[in-house]
């Protein structure tokens, strides 16, 4: 079976989010099912010209002659042409990988949404393109043979915006951790890294590009809050996003800017080790369709505040302490917790493993080639 699987993140520079799936995804899509034959596809690359090159060699990538601005126009506008008329090999199912624009095909089509946030929370998302959402949703309802969803709560979403049922389509899917977020730490890798607190100072790990729907101010007025009964400090991974302001005069109040700590974007490897060694990881969003972080946190036997919306009490099940995500007090009290009460901190490390256990890449696979097989 051969699979156009267009994924315009695949093709991206940057790790994360929706990049970190396709790749997550592909990988053992690859490895668990080798009667699948899975072509990467993308409109283009954030990546310079070696970046792309080895991505064609390595997962035989190819991208669309008409780029990032004439692909989606056309599509959008004119349904046409169809992806798989670009395409080397033979094309039995179209994967849209996450909901980015319709995507013009005559396959049977399966589309994968991770969440529906631009158009259901607006005020959470800047520089997105609200109408090409909508539209590329609408295709997915109209026309897509099955809807792939990351979790309940997007599912339900889904259906609660389109006002349609959807069962007989939709496939909930939870994502995967990858295996290394379960394996021993290298203290090494962290080398490099000179924004870090000093060796023997507990911290508090939050991680995400700043923005309102991370709600990392909350998170520095909670550590605010207990800083005279707790000695953490606060390590901050990921980059700027927008409206920092706010932020950024958070992180400058006197009594905590000592013990916050910007380390930027880090690998994989640094990731997982700054998980390991954490006191806690703090994820108190205002909103995810899935929230992969938790789980990875888990998986390096990292204890987890988070919040009680959307999808993070369905993905953390009891392994977490969950709050009012917009209750500072809430927050700083789960914080405060985890720091002074050792068997709590052992206790949701154990649960916090053997929950993040289920959830696997080659798990999400082989359900995602069971949709595969059901729509030809």
């Amino acid at each position: 079976m051969h699979i156009a699987y267009f994924s315009n993140q695949f093709a991206d520079s940057e790790g994360h989010g929706l990049a970190r799936y396709s790749h997550q995804l592909y990988s053992s899509l690859s490895e668990i099912r080798p009667d699948l034959k899975v072509t990467p596809v993308a409109a283009w690359s954030s990546r310079n010209a070696d970046g792309v090159r080895q991505l064609r060699q390595a997962y035989g990538l190819q991208l669309l002659p008409w780029g990032r601005r004439w692909t989606p126009l056309a599509w959008a506008f004119l349904d046409r042409p169809p992806i798989e008329h670009w395409l080397d090999n033979p094309v039995d199912v179209v994967h849209a990988v996450s909901l980015g624009y319709p995507i013009a095909t005559r396959k049977p089509y399966v589309v994968t949404v991770h969440d529906i946030g631009p158009l259901t929370h607006p005020e959470f998302f800047l520089k997105t393109s609200p109408w090409i959402m909508k539209r590329s949703l609408k295709q997915a309802v109209d026309k897509a043979d099955a809807i792939i969803c990351v979790s309940r709560s997007t599912a339900e979403e889904v259906e609660s915006y389109v006002g349609r049922n959807l069962t007989d389509r939709i496939h909930v899917i939870h994502e995967g951790v990858a295996p290394h977020f379960f394996e021993k730490t290298n203290s090494d890798c962290l080398a490099s890294l000179k924004k870090l607190p000093v060796n023997g100072v507990p911290f508090i790990l939050a991680t995400g590009k700043i923005s309102p729907r991370k709600n990392v101010v909350r998170i520095i007025q909670a550590l605010s809050k207990i800083s005279d009964i707790i000695p953490h400090h606060l390590v901050l991974v990921g980059g700027s996003g927008w409206d920092m302001a706010e932020v950024v005069k958070e992180i400058n109040n006197p009594a905590v800017a000592h013990r916050i700590h910007r380390v930027g974007y880090v690998s994989d490897e640094q990731l997982r080790d700054l998980y390991s060694l954490a006191s806690l990881y703090v994820h108190p969003s205002l909103y995810e369709g899935f929230g992969l972080t938790v789980l990875e946190a888990m998986a390096a036997g990292c204890p987890v505040v988070t919040s009680n919306i959307y999808s993070l009490p369905e993905v953390t099940g009891d392994a977490a302490l969950l709050v009012d995500p917009y209750k500072v007090d809430e927050i700083a009290g789960a914080i405060q917790a985890i720091c002074l009460d050792d068997s709590l901190e052992r206790d949701l490390v154990r649960r916090g493993r053997t929950r993040a256990i289920n959830f696997t890449w080659d798990r999400c696979a082989g359900k995602v080639a069971e949709v595969y097989r059901s729509v030809i």
